[in-house]
């Protein structure tokens, strides 16, 4: 993708409202809180602001004297990732920060929350396909069955130029999913097994849309949609078949399936999934233009924030890291008490607490000789689900 397209799409991104949701019960410890994150414009000022580009890089712009934020990604691909690499890159930079003479920039929870939708939108809404894979993907499936059109070496054939101007995947699924019933019955009648898609294929056939002779010189392009302007959506074109952390008869919980990790995907599974749903309601609903972002954004949001931990574990890693030798009781001078509080934990509140107890936090593990705690796997998503299964019965009792 261009970094000029990635930048606009970033920026058509609106603010979506910074909240914390309990959904944790007394009795349920391994469900986590979930967060909505903050603005993604903001995100990206946030990064000048605040100097991260002094050392880090984002796409090969900025500083050489941390990681570029894109190969930080790639072992961060959740909320809970994202906040483990945070904490465990806090010593770094504490160190840093510390040879330049310069004070640990303050950090809010807003702000924190700002910088997760960031990352969210910028690291993991951006494909990765082959052009050449996708003409073998657009052949093998039986693509040009139906749409010739699309190999035809003429440059200004008018069908061709119709495919080209889908320069973005939502456009493109949103047309196939108005479009997906009479499809169904074409392919039905042509004897045509309809194709299922993977994330990849749906990334490569992008690029390879995108490569073509008509296609814009700018290449591929992403209209990250708003999560809150697709709630709406989904009530009402969705949520007769589907739920979201909800058991109802008749319904599929969207929770319970496996977690796309990018646009490619969810544009993948509606595709594979739209037979089906015309099959057996006779037609599907209509998505009026410009709503598919919304929707997509909207699932994608519902599920990356989601992350359930088990609370068994995480008290073991409590207890592995030392947690309550700063964090419980008497021995919590000037530390938040981590068994009498009734804060809400999410991934945006640990990763926030780095910026604004990480030089307190040094200082009082170097006086009792103890090393800064790091995390890997799940042990971050663990420990929330634990801090928050002690916050919810407390407050029970």
């Amino acid at each position: 993708m261009e970094k000029v397209a990635m930048r606009k799409s970033l920026l058509a991104l609106s603010v979506v409202v910074f909240a914390f949701c309990g959904y944790a019960l007394a009795g349920q410890p391994g469900v986590q809180v979930q967060s909505l994150p903050g603005s993604v414009r903001r995100g990206e000022q946030l990064l000048r602001e605040k100097g991260c580009l002094d050392c880090h890089a984002l796409k090969g712009t900025g500083g050489s004297r941390a990681p570029d934020f894109a190969q930080l990604s790639l072992g961060a691909d959740s909320p809970a990732g994202i906040a483990t690499a945070v904490w465990n890159h806090g010593p770094r930079m504490l160190a840093e920060y510390g040879s330049t003479g310069k004070p640990l920039p303050t950090m809010t929870q807003n702000e924190v929350a700002d910088l997760f939708s960031f990352f969210f939108a910028a690291l993991y809404f951006e494909p990765h396909g082959s052009s050449s894979r996708g003409r073998t993907v657009f052949t093998e499936k039986n693509c040009s069955s139906c749409h010739s059109e699309v190999l035809n070496p003429q440059a200004l054939d008018p069908l061709l130029s119709r495919w080209t101007q889908l320069r973005d995947p939502t456009s493109w699924a949103e047309r196939f999913w108005n479009h997906a019933s009479e499809m169904d019955s074409a392919t039905s009648l042509r004897g045509v097994k309809w194709p299922e898609l993977s994330s990849r294929d749906v990334a490569d056939l992008m690029s390879f849309l995108s490569s073509l002779p008509a296609a814009p010189a700018e290449g591929p392009a992403f209209a990250i949609g708003e999560p809150l302007e697709g709630k709406p959506i989904f009530d009402r074109s969705c949520e007769t078949c589907h739920t979201f952390g909800i058991a109802e008869k008749g319904k599929v919980d969207l929770l319970k399936r496996s977690r796309q990790t990018s646009i490619a995907g969810y544009v993948a599974s509606m595709w594979n999934h739209a037979p089906m749903m015309h099959r057996r309601g006779g037609s599907l609903p209509r998505l009026a233009p410009g709503e598919m972002p919304d929707l997509i954004a909207y699932l994608f949001l519902q599920q990356y924030f989601y992350e359930q931990g088990d609370a068994g574990r995480g008290k073991r890693v409590y207890e592995s890291k030392g947690c309550a030798s700063c964090h419980e009781g008497k021995r919590a001078a000037g530390a938040p008490d981590l068994a009498a509080t009734t804060q809400a934990y999410t991934p945006i509140s640990m990763a926030g607490a780095v910026w604004r107890h990480g030089p307190g936090m040094r200082d009082a593990l170097r006086a009792q000789g103890k090393e800064w705690p790091r995390f890997q796997d799940s042990e971050m998503t663990d420990l929330l689900a634990y801090l928050n299964s002690r916050r919810l019965t407390q407050i029970a009792r």
